[in-house]
Parts: C-alpha cells; structure tokens; sequence
C-alpha cells in the first residue's frame, strides 16, 4: 500500500518542480482556435479578401465589378482550418460583370462613378478538403462616398 501513495507524491513534486518551464513556454504561446492579428500585406490574408470579393460581386446588383482598395484589418483563428476575419473597402471598378477580366488590371472608378462600401467579411479555408466559404459578408455604403443618383445600373 505505501508503494502507490509515494508514486502519486513524486510525480506531483515532479510536476511542480518542472512547472516553471511549462508556465515559460505557455506565456509565450498563443492559444489554440483564439484570433490573432494577420498582416495585412500577408498572400493568405490577400488570398481570402480575393474570395470576399468574389462572394461581393456575385451578390451585387452593380453593373460594375468591385475589388479590395484597402485592407483594413485582419485577423485569423484555427479552427478546422483557418477562418480569415477581415475589415475591407472596397470600390467599384470600369470593368462590367458581363465581359471577360483580369479584375487586377481594372482602374478604380473616378468621381462621380466612384464608389466604396466598407466591409467585414469571414473566409473559412480547409486546404486539405480544397474547401473555402464566406461565412459572414456585411457590407455597407462608405460615409465618405457622396450619394448620387446614378442610373447606369438600368443601361
């Protein structure tokens, strides 16, 4: 009987005493599936506001292409893959939805064709399933983008 007793003491005074090292190393860490903060300049972040935009122009009603001007904020969580949380503008392009592009190669529209929504989006990746969704996708007008009535939409 005493055997067991003095086994569970020394692996407890052995925890304890190695509890230092693990307290270094958890400090140091950040926890599984808890958002950190991306680069905004990151290829994987630029990847997924590249499929928000996608998702954007596929809902729109526009007869002109949207892309990202300015990637304001962005974030990433572990979680059966990675979800981006991103904070965006965008505007609205020359190029039309119904003709072939490069939506790299499209100017920005000028004043007073010019538009800017600001949005925040999540992407979820699964790379090993070759799985991505736009999970959330809330968009809204820019304050700094002056309204005018525009009836191009109806050409």
């Amino acid at each position: 009987m005493a055997a067991p007793w003095s086994f569970v003491i020394l692996s407890i005074l052995a925890v304890s005493g190695s509890a230092g090292t693990f307290s270094d190393y958890r400090t140091a860490t950040v926890d599984p599936g808890f958002p950190r903060n991306a680069s905004t300049n990151d290829p994987e972040v630029k990847k997924a506001m590249r499929i928000t935009v996608y998702a954007f122009n596929n809902m729109s009603n526009d007869l002109f292409l949207y892309k990202e001007s300015e990637i304001q904020k962005a974030m990433i969580q572990v979680v059966k893959g990675i979800k981006y949380m991103l904070w965006a503008k965008l505007a609205r392009t020359v190029c039309k939805k119904n003709t072939e592009y490069i939506l790299d190669k499209c100017d920005f529209q000028k004043e007073p064709m010019k538009r800017v929504v600001t949005c925040y989006s999540e992407v979820w990746k699964i790379s090993w399933m070759h799985y991505e969704k736009v999970s959330v996708l809330d968009c809204s007008l820019d304050p700094a983008t002056p309204i005018i009535q525009d009836h191009s939409n109806f050409l």
